[in-house]
């Protein structure tokens, strides 16, 4: 009698073109065989299955995907991304579905509105059968249960360090963030001063409405009028790939979204984050990097340029601004998430 194949089902926000979380998906693809040992795993949705959101369609399709997953999968994974404050949605899929395994791979748990969500979230959890958390403020509130793995992007095999000339300054901003293309090109512009590098506007939300591509339009706009060289890449012309050739060629990162801030670092690209939200924040304690390379505003990072004697943004020689290096930070996401040590890290 042969033993029935598990089946794992990767839960996120896919679909949406976002970098991050497809880059989460690829990752787990990539490493099933070592996460999830003798399992078929997939995800329903397609790469930009939500591109047609808000299009009466849409939702119907999400639902339709949704129910496919239900009825093929013994074991769901929230598999990066998910910031888990409130329990309403934990809740609910396990609710309808009871009889299934849960895990959670790279999350971060809270902050949180009260105690009460607090207690409600970690008890939640705590039914599930592995539960990785990717900063140490999620790992303290899970109060000892989980483990603290970092981000699931330690383990692809893209991200080893970059090599060959290095050149320009890559700028991600974040639509989330809730700032105004001018407003952000202001705060460029003041940081940079008289500094006249080469600059991308990295998009790293490819979705037509929600996502990061008309905010570094209008961010380049006046970035331009004000006589500067600027080029805006977006990722869903260019994918994975393309964004990772991008962060390693640059100088210097500037970074509102957090996996701009992540694969540079995994890159030994020098990179300054520009903290919007807890998790931003949180990535840059874990990897020990301090101002002036963390900010809450784009205006605040000019002592990123003469930190490392980026005048020009054509030198060579890198300076890490952070204390735990790439490949501590790799070693440990190997350890935690499939339970090895960091041989498959990338040449």
């Amino acid at each position: 009698m042969t033993s029935r194949t598990p089946k794992v089902q990767l839960l996120g926000y896919f679909g949406w073109g976002n970098f991050g979380d497809d880059l989460f998906r690829e990752v787990c693809e990539e490493n099933a065989g070592l996460l999830w040992p003798g399992a078929e795993v997939r995800a329903f949705e397609r790469p930009r299955q939500n591109f047609s959101h808000p299009r009466p369609d849409a939702a119907l399709r999400r639902l339709v995907s949704a129910a496919r997953g239900a009825a093929w999968a013994d074991t769901f994974v929230y598999a990066g991304g998910s910031v888990f404050s409130e329990v309403a949605g934990l809740a609910r899929l396990r609710r309808h579905l009871p009889n299934r395994s849960y895990e959670a791979l790279g999350v971060s748990v809270g902050p949180f509105a009260n105690s009460a969500n607090h207690r409600a979230v970690v008890s939640e959890l705590r039914r599930f059968d592995r539960v990785v958390v990717r900063d140490q403020e999620s790992f303290d509130r899970m109060e000892g249960y989980g483990v603290l793995g970092g981000d699931l992007a330690a383990l692809s095999s893209r991200l080893g360090p970059a090599q060959g000339p290095r050149s320009g300054l890559v700028i991600c901003p974040s639509s989330a963030a809730g700032m105004s293309g001018n407003e952000l090109a202001d705060a460029v512009s003041s940081a940079l001063g008289s500094a006249d590098p080469e600059i991308t506007l990295l998009a790293l939300h490819a979705h037509p409405r929600l996502g990061d591509h008309a905010l570094a339009t209008r961010i380049a706009g006046q970035l331009r009028r004000e006589g500067r060289s600027v080029q805006v890449v977006d990722y869903g012309a260019v994918g994975i790939a393309g964004v990772v050739g991008i962060l390693s060629r640059a100088s210097l990162v500037w970074s509102q979204r957090l996996h701009g801030a992540i694969v540079s670092y995994l890159l030994g690209t020098p990179v300054a984050i520009v903290d919007h939200h807890e998790k931003c924040a949180a990535f840059a304690r874990d990897i020990g990097i301090a101002p002036p390379f963390v900010a809450p505003r784009f205006s605040e990072l000019s002592g990123t340029l003469s930190a490392l004697g980026t005048g020009s943004m054509h030198h060579q020689r890198v300076r890490h601004p952070w204390g735990r290096s790439a490949e501590d930070y790799r070693a440990r996401a190997w350890a935690a998430y499939a339970g090895v040590k960091a041989s498959k890290e990338p040449k």
